[in-house]
Parts: structure tokens; sequence; C-alpha cells
């Protein structure tokens, strides 16, 4: 007679999970959007568990194969098998309900822990949550006031620490426990077990808390506009950038916000109102057709165009991605184009940020090398400086004078998205 009860369903949440993964691995799909076409999904579960499978997923695997779970029980779906396999093993630790498929994976908990001990693999750290505070509408101290009474712990560390010993500080975080970012005011930094905790949470929902990479919000601290000032967002949507901008200027001043999707300019429309942004002035437009007529007395811009988005951490990607020689030469045409027009249509501007979610040079450091040379107009400034050299990673030094100057945020090494950003001002003519 069967140990198993066979009239016990799969728990729901473990079915999407399978499913979405099924169809991400047979069509090259991305894991994150299929998430969402999932509408009366849970999708906080569905997304740690895909999250891990994707940053563990050759661990996942061997141990599937080396335990001899899928030989040993013919029937069990295989993509199934890798979401409860990553659920009981590199996940929570445990599964939901009795059915077949769930009892079958539980009573190979041990060898498949064997089966991972003996590659000697060791489990991906995962990044903190980063949690920006929406001066807008809640104050620094109201936040951390709100943070006390529900009973989080802030970790305090010393004015003058090293990067190196802050980024150690942040590895130790307890769950209960966070910290005041080193180079961006209003940035908090939590344990990554409250991620689902912060997405859920009221305060993110009515944009007082806002859910932005520390590495994205470098963009707005360099760029450094005044209270007053007059800034250009060329490529703004969905918003988080635009924000923050206001942020830093305490929301005085004028940023015309350009976006040229009908769909995500109405997402920029509606965040930064929800935000409490009244300096913004959204614009439904190519960045390419904008000039000092349609934004008179721009002196602040930030130049964050579209690129291949290799450097961001919530991609779910559950393949290597390959390099695009051709898509790459493409994208770096049109940042070429975007930031040039920002450096030479606006007679005022006095800094220009480049920014990208990329690692490749070409989308970097070869972008702003061409620009530089189109535009001798313009110098760089050194973004480790403008961050009193609290950071590590920089361009690359075979670009003389370009590389020393930019800033990469490298997801391994500095616990955020990967990120790159350059600094340009306008030389003064005398």
């Amino acid at each position: 007679m069967s140990k198993f009860n066979h009239s016990v369903k799969v728990p729901t949440q473990y079915k999407v999970a399978a499913k979405i993964l099924r169809t991400a691995l047979e069509k090259q799909k991305s894991i994150k959007s299929l998430i969402f076409e999932e509408k009366h999904a849970r999708i906080g579960s569905l997304h740690a568990v895909l999250r891990i499978y994707s940053e563990n997923r050759g661990a996942v695997d061997r141990a599937i194969e080396e335990s001899g779970l899928l030989k040993e029980n013919p029937k069990l779906d295989s993509v199934l098998a890798k979401v409860l396999v990553t659920e009981l093993i590199f996940g929570r630790g445990l599964l939901n309900g009795d059915s077949r498929p769930v009892q079958t994976v539980r009573t190979f908990k041990e060898r498949l822990q064997q089966a991972i001990s003996g590659t000697g693999f060791q489990k991906k750290e995962l990044n903190p949550r980063y949690v920006r505070i929406n001066t807008n509408l809640h104050s620094v101290p109201e936040a951390l006031e709100y943070l006390a009474r529900n009973e989080w712990r802030r970790k305090e560390f010393d004015s003058d620490i090293s990067y190196a010993d802050f980024l150690a500080a942040i590895r130790t975080l307890e769950e209960n426990e966070f910290m005041m970012d080193l180079n961006v005011e209003g940035v908090l930094i939590f344990h990554h077990k409250t991620s689902h905790y912060w997405a859920c949470h009221d305060l993110v929902k009515s944009k007082m808390f806002i859910l932005q990479n520390k590495a994205t919000c470098l963009a707005a601290e360099l760029l450094a506009p005044p209270s007053g000032a007059t800034v250009l967002d060329m490529c703004a949507a969905p918003g988080m950038k635009t924000l923050h901008i206001s942020n830093v200027m305490k929301n005085q001043g004028r940023i015309y916000a350009v976006e040229q999707s009908k769909d995500r300019f109405k997402a920029l429309c509606d965040i930064t109102e929800l935000a409490g942004c009244k300096i913004v002035s959204p614009i439904l437009a190519d960045a390419l057709t904008i000039g000092p007529e349609q934004c008179p007395d721009v002196e602040y811009i930030l130049v964050d165009p579209s690129c291949s988005g290799n450097g961001m951490q919530n991609r779910f990607k559950v393949c290597e991605e390959q390099k695009d020689d051709k898509r790459l030469f493409k994208l770096a045409g049109l940042q070429i184009k975007i930031l040039s027009h920002a450096m030479s249509a606006f007679p005022n501007v006095k800094r220009i940020v480049y920014c990208t979610c990329s690692l490749w040079k070409e989308e970097n450091e070869q972008v702003v090398q061409r620009c530089l040379q189109l535009n001798p107009s313009f110098k760089l400034l050194n973004c480790k400086k403008a961050l009193r050299n609290k950071w590590t990673n920089v361009g690359d030094k075979e670009y003389v004078k370009i590389g020393k100057n930019c800033l990469y945020c490298l997801p391994d090494q500095d616990l955020t998205d990967g990120i790159f950003l350059a600094m340009f001002e306008k030389v003064n003519e005398d």
C-alpha cells in the first residue's frame, strides 16, 4: 500500500512557481514579468523562491542529479522538483502540505544536503533591503522615531568609518536592526530577510518610504542640485530618481521629467503625484526633441537612458546572460546621442550625471569617451571624491583620464545593483 495520500494537492504557490519557471526555461522569458502576469498569485512568495533558484541554479540542479531524486521518482515533475528543492534546501527550510511531491522531496532532504556539501558550495550572499525616506512627506527624524517605536534597533557606526568596515557592518546586520547609509542621506539599510515585509508595508504603499536600491540613489546624490535649481531628467520613468532629486532640492525649484512611452509616462505622473513632488513638470516626448524652448534655464541634467540592464540584480536570470555586441552597438549609439544632446542643447547647464544599470564598457566608459570628444566644453569630475572617497570601485584605468573619475557599483562587492555613473561639468569659457 502506498505511504502517500494521492488526494492531497500540491500547494498553489508551488504549482504557480513551477509554471512560471517552466515558461522561463523553455521560452527564455523574464521571470519577473511572468510573476506579475499571475495576478492572483502570492507575489511575495513567488519572488523569494524564484529569485533564490535563479541565483543558485547550478547548485540546485546538481543536488537533484546527485541525490537521485528524479531517477528514483520518474513521475515527479522535474520543474516542480526544482521549486521544492529550492524552498527546502536554499529557502525557508520547510515545505507546506503533505502532497506526494512535497513528501517525496522531504524524504530526500538529507541526501540533497549531502550532495550540496560534497560540492563545497556556499550559498550566495543576498544583498540588503534598501529603503529610502521620501522627505517630501516624512522627515528623517520622524522616520527614525517611527522605527524606534516599532522596535527596530539602529546599528550605529563612527562618522570616520572606512568604506570596507561599513560594508562589513552591513553583512552582520541582525534581522531587527537597520543602519543609515554612509553615502546617501535618508537611505536605510535592513537585513535581506525583511524584503517581503517592506514590500507589503503601508508606508511604502503611501510612498512615505521608497524601495530604491542604494546604487540608483547615487545619481541624485552626485547631481546635487540645490533648492531652487532647474533640473532636466531626460529619461525619467518610472520616476524613482526624479522623486529623489526633488528630495535633494527640498521640493523647491523645477524638474522637467521627460518620458516618451505613454504607459511609462503615466507611471511617472502617478508616482510623482502620490509622492508629493510639487516641482515636477512631466513631459511626454522624445528626449532628443527637447530643448530650451520646452525646458528653459536648465542647469542640471540627469541622463539615465535605455541600456542592457545587465547590472540589475532583480532580473531573475535563469541562464547566463550572453553579451550581444549588435545590441550593445545600437544602445551605445542612442546613449551617445542623448548624452551629447544634453551637453550641446542647453546653454545654461552646469552639471550632468550619466547613469546606466549596465556593467559593459561599451555603454559606459566608451560612451563617456566619445561624448567628451564631441563636446570639449565639458570635463569629468571625480565621482569618488564627491563621495568623500568612501568608495572603492571606479572605471577601467585603460580609459585614461576617464576610468578613474567614473564610478561602478558592483553587486558582489558593494552589496547593491550593478550601476555605472559619470559626472560632467561645463568648463568656464574664460
